[in-house]
């Protein structure tokens, strides 16, 4: 009675991992040229059946969430989108909202827009006045040497000094040339009023030169010079610039001061080589100047250190020095009682030195603050130039971003109200998915996967497993086209499903013409299992033999079926595709079962047998002992029929 199963033996070799896979495709099957359970889990396509896949599952899961998330977000709103008034008002909040943070950017922009307006007009008129400063500055220094040519030439009254007071004359008319602003002076002050006021007067005092006397001469050029350098002063003061800059400006102004003061040393020296001895005025008005004139210097310093080194490096300590100093001494004696033309004008040339050292240290500061005064400038344009960006950014975004967002609010409101009238249709496609997913997973592991719930594997001490395959199919696929195949597998498992739904069995799989069912799981029955699959397998041999094929209408469906019991363990597999899967030797055992047995025959595990001698409604018969792969020797046992039985009997009331 043992039928050899190697013809028909569809158990794919060197798979051992125990999974359920799908080999290459066959034209004969559609999953494959073996049947693939030669593996010890079995998976469930949750998604594999659904038209759109997982997707179709996940709307049916989310949807509800997703309605929930709208409701909110449209309860939120105290006006009704779906009316032309609702809107309105929507559209009005919504810009309303908008437009504060962009006025108060363009407000904000507007502000540090006049800050650097206000910056850069006072780095502007602090230019202003440095330039005047340093345009002043050069009027002193060349009125100091004008001073000094004209006084030695008066006191030697000697033609040979009159080319030097010539040139001095022009560079004096050359820096006032070039001035290009004049201060507001007093009223006692008009014959400074304007430049021309002053040029005047140079040029009367040029006339009248060989009719004045040395101190004449002096007082007329320190008057002009010290007017001039209050005017210089002032505008420190009124630069209100910041202390850095206020400190080079002061130092600037007594350095100019310190050496017109040594100037006028000079002047006033040479009229003692000129006359051979000072009167005691002029004296002490010589001595007052050289104190001023050190007393200025030593200030500079104070307010910039740059100036001690600079005088360091070209004067103090040199020979220069050392004549001056020697000039100086002779000077104060008093006592030459000659003129002296050539000793005045070796101590003319050696103050002259000195001068020209202090004119390149006065070239260097203000050169400094020329250069600082420049990069604050740029700067200054620069924060200009990048505010006025910023504010005409803001203003061409501002009705930009109005219009842009009146354009994206209509599209939510337009939105909006096609959500609401797709909101049942929403409804019914959750419904449907919901109902497709509780056909492709157990009922209670779909409530879970619904509710988003973490899903356990579950482990289960006796289940009995199903499997079955149609006998020589592979040759029947290949005198059949594939849609007579995927006819003829739609009416076996419809009639197949129809049988199972009398039965406490769960449809885990059908790949091709193989078919597998449990019982036991997800949800224990007690011993029932066996029970179970042995009458839903007695039933199905019965009425598959009885469908007939339309295209090959003498052919007969053979089924070969396998069961074994044992223990197994089933879970879910996956996150976007999740499959329920059966885990255990006891599914590999159930295959080797089917692979192994004989058309219209149902090929039973010695567990199995054991399971149904419990309730005795069952006949079967010895099969003997079979080689079985990777299994060895098995007692397998075939089962024949099942005897008239009482349920209430069996099972207890209520079944």
């Amino acid at each position: 009675m043992m039928t050899t199963a190697a013809s028909t033996n569809k158990v794919a070799n060197g798979n051992t991992n125990g999974t359920l896979q799908n080999s290459e495709p066959n034209p004969a099957k559609p999953y494959g040229g073996t049947n693939g359970y030669n593996g010890s889990t079995v998976t469930v396509g949750a998604a594999s059946s659904m038209k759109e896949g997982n997707g179709s599952i996940m709307t049916g899961v989310t949807s509800r969430s997703s309605m929930s998330r709208v409701k909110v977000l449209m309860g939120t709103c105290a006006d009704d989108p779906r009316t032309t008034k609702g809107r309105r008002m929507q559209l009005i909040k919504i810009l309303g909202m908008a437009a504060i943070p962009i006025v108060i950017l363009v407000i904000q922009s507007a502000l540090s827009m006049a800050q650097a307006l206000a910056e850069q007009g006072y780095a502007t008129s602090f230019k202003a006045q440095v330039t005047f400063a340093i345009e002043a500055g050069n009027v002193v220094h060349a009125l100091g040497l004008e001073r000094g040519t004209t006084t030695f030439f008066v006191a030697m009254q000697n033609e040979v000094l009159l080319p030097p007071m010539l040139i001095r004359r022009k560079q004096v008319d050359e820096s006032l040339r070039v001035m290009t602003s004049w201060p507001n002076v007093k009223l006692e002050d008009n014959f400074f009023m304007q430049k021309a006021d002053l040029q005047l007067q140079l040029a009367i005092n040029r006339l009248t030169v060989n009719a004045s006397t040395p101190e004449e001469q002096l007082e007329f050029f320190t008057d002009i010079i010290a007017h001039i350098l209050n005017w210089i002063g002032d505008a420190v003061i009124q630069s209100k610039a910041s202390e850095q800059k206020w400190q080079e400006l002061t130092a600037y102004h007594f350095f100019i001061a310190g050496k017109e003061a040594f100037a006028a040393e000079r002047s006033g020296g040479t009229v003692t080589f000129g006359r051979g001895n000072m009167s005691q005025a002029m004296y002490l008005w010589y001595h007052d100047q050289r104190s001023r004139g050190q007393a200025f210097l030593n200030k500079s310093i104070q307010y910039n250190d740059d100036i001690r080194d600079r005088l360091e490096e070209t004067y103090y300590g040199t020979q220069l020095q050392q004549n001056i100093s020697m000039w100086r001494t002779l000077i104060d004696a008093n006592n030459l009682n000659r003129k002296a033309l050539q000793e005045g004008r070796d101590f003319y040339t050696q103050m002259s030195n000195y001068q020209n050292i202090l004119k390149v240290i006065e070239d260097e500061l203000t050169r400094n603050i020329t250069d600082n005064l420049d990069l604050a400038i740029y700067h200054s344009n620069q924060t200009v130039g990048a505010q006025l960006f910023i504010l005409i950014l803001a203003l061409i975004l501002f009705p930009s971003i109005i219009i842009l967002l009146r354009h994206i609010t209509g599209q939510i409101q337009g939105f909006a109200s096609v959500l609401q009238t797709k909101n049942e249709e929403v409804m019914k496609e959750k419904k449907r998915a919901e109902a497709v997913l509780n056909q492709l997973l157990p009922r209670q592991i779909a409530e879970k996967v619904k509710n988003r719930e973490t899903i356990y594997p579950e482990s289960y001490d006796q289940v009995t497993i199903f499997f079955s395959d149609i006998v020589e199919f592979t040759n029947f696929s290949s005198i059949s086209t594939p849609l007579q195949i995927v006819d003829t597998l739609n009416k076996l498992y419809t009639a197949m499903d129809k049988r199972i739904g009398n039965y406490d069995v769960y449809k885990v799989e059908t790949i091709g013409d193989a078919y597998l069912c449990a019982s036991g799981l997800p949800e224990r029955n007690g011993n029932r299992h066996s029970y179970e699959i042995a009458s839903m397998s007695l039933d199905l041999i019965s009425d598959i033999s009885a469908i007939r094929i339309p295209h090959k209408p003498d052919y007969a469906l053979r089924l070969r079926i396998g069961m074994h019991t044992g223990p197994c363990a089933a879970g879910i597999i996956g996150n976007k595709m999740p499959r329920y899967c059966i885990f255990g030797d006891t599914v590999n055992t159930a295959s080797r079962m089917e692979s192994h047995g004989a058309p219209l025959r149902i090929h039973l595990s010695s567990a199995t047998h054991d399971a149904l001698r419990y309730f005795g409604v069952f006949e079967m018969e010895c099969r003997g002992e079979i080689e079985v792969k990777g299994k060895g020797l098995m007692t397998t046992w075939w089962l024949l029929k099942k005897l008239k039985e009482d349920k209430k009997q069996m099972f207890g009331p209520g079944v």
